[in-house]
């Protein structure tokens, strides 16, 4: 697993009161850690945002970061399952998504059978 993950923070424009009890933070950026152009992670991720809103769940931004910010990948943050969840990341080929339960912060390696790293407080990495 990239150690990225492990310090990833993320930047949000909505409130709280937007999220559920348990959501996934999924982007279709950098697939297994190759950096695409820009253009190119765009449609990625435009293509994963119709993908989410055609099955019916909430899709909200929110941008995770490096602690000095020089790395951003925008991502969403949705009420989809976890089982959904991670099977968009397969699809877009991503190594993990985060899973938020209650403000606990999980990554999720998407292969299957990995069990989810808890790394903290979703509220304390907030920016």
């Amino acid at each position: 697993m990239n150690p990225a993950y492990f310090e990833t923070k993320f930047l949000t424009n909505d409130t709280k009161d937007s999220w559920t009890k348990e959501c996934h933070i999924i982007t279709a950026y950098n697939p297994m850690d190759n950096q695409l152009p820009e253009i190119e992670n765009r449609l990625r991720n435009q293509k994963l945002k119709e993908q989410i809103k055609l099955s019916g769940f909430d899709c909200f931004p929110v941008t995770g970061v490096s602690m000095d910010l020089t790395h951003q990948e925008p991502s969403f943050l949705t009420n989809a399952s976890r089982k959904k969840s991670l099977a968009w990341g397969r699809a877009f080929e991503q190594r993990a998504i985060f899973g938020i339960k209650q403000d606990k912060l999980s990554i999720i390696p998407c292969l299957q059978g990995e069990k989810p790293i808890y790394i903290g407080s979703f509220q304390d990495r907030l920016i």
